[in-house]
Formats: C-alpha cells, structure tokens, sequence
C-alpha cells in the first residue's frame, strides 16, 4: 500500500502528539504527587470495588468496540492504517493512554459529579458531559474552517461521551471502566485520526482511491 501522507504530515502528526503525551503525561504526575493515594483510589477508580459489575466491563468492551468500528467506517484512511505500526504509533498510544485518562477525570469524575453537587439530574449530566465533550473535540476542526466536518466530529464524540458518561453511572461512578474503554477506542485509532486531520483527508473517496 502507497503512502498517503507526507513525511512533513507525519512529523507535524508527531510533534503535536508528543507535545499532548508531555504535556498531559506532567498533569498525571502533579495530581499523583499531590495526594498518590486518593489519584488512585479516586481519580483512577483503582480500588477493591472496581471490578464487582462484569456487565460494566461488558459494556465498556461494547462501546469500545462499537465505536471503532464506527470510526473504521466512516474515515477509510482510519481503516486503512489501523494495523499500521511506526514510529508514530508509538506516540499514538502513549498519548491514547494520558489523554484518554486525563479526559475521562475531567468530562466523567469530575464534571459530572459537580453536576451532581448541584443536584442535576441524571440525564442532564449525562447529556451535558457527552456534548460538552463533543465540542471539545471538534472545536479545533471549527478552527481550521472545516466546518462540514466539525459538525459530524461533534454528534459522533458527543455520542461517545454520552455512552462513557451512562457508563461512569452504571459503574457507581467509578471512573476507571471509562478510562479502559477510552483507552482501548484511542490505542486503535491514533495517530490515524490525528494525521487524518492534519492532512485533511476527511474524505472517503479520495482516502479509498489512494489507500491501493
């Protein structure tokens, strides 16, 4: 199979990964060091609790699964790399393993469990997580002007954090069965999605055509 992208693609691909994996990588340490046992116990979910519900395992396996395969089939130039591995793709899971968990403390743990301080509803917090979350990532695609993508970026990961917010509360708010099933959707797909979108090949017929 013929490359698709430029060796200046892949770099930038790398440079901004590596500069998320640090940076992230720093955040996880200061909130380690700041109180190790409650970044395990409470941040991480890590404790003798975690794995009583095996149907909360199931079901992180299901929307992990699910939305790979979603992501597999609507960005062929995702699909066609996904047992693609370099140099790139080793950075892709450092920053698949950091970044999925920073946001998962951040739009699960802690977001949703201020909704709940303020005596939200359920399905508000919820529904506030998921598009919370899907702003969040499609607002640097709104940046690049690419706004006929943004839209679909924003319904489909809002989706997904509406399925890892339901899974935080099935789980009794133990934020670690999201984190695995976050973890698991990004080892797969980066840094094919982050290339996808510095090179701009959002499109299915040209990543199909050029992916022979």
């Amino acid at each position: 199979m013929r490359k698709e992208y430029s060796k200046k693609d892949e770099f930038v691909t790398g440079l901004i990964l590596l500069g998320l994996s640090l940076s992230l990588t720093g955040c996880l340490i200061y909130w380690y060091f700041g109180n190790p046992e409650e970044f395990i116990e409470r941040r991480l979910g890590i404790n003798p609790e975690s794995f009583n519900n095996p149907y909360v395992w199931i079901l992180a396996l299901i929307i992990a699964a699910g939305y790979i395969v979603y992501t597999a089939k609507v960005i062929p130039f995702v699909r066609a790399h996904l047992t693609t591995f370099s140099w790139l793709k080793v950075i892709g899971i450092w920053a698949a393993l950091v970044s999925s968990t920073v946001e998962e403390i951040l739009f699960r743990h802690v977001l949703m469990d201020w909704f709940n301080e303020l005596e939200l509803s359920i399905v508000i917090q919820v529904l506030a997580s998921g598009i919370i979350f899907g702003i969040a990532h499609g607002a640097w695609i709104m940046l690049r002007g690419e706004f006929r993508i943004a839209l679909p970026v924003i319904l489909s990961t809002a989706v997904l954090g509406c399925l890892l917010a339901v899974l935080y509360v099935i789980a009794d708010r133990n934020v670690l069965a999201p984190i695995i099933a976050h973890i698991l959707i990004n080892v797969m797909i980066e840094p094919w999605l982050m290339l996808s979108a510095v090179t701009g090949k959002w499109d299915s017929e040209e990543a199909t055509s050029r992916s022979i």
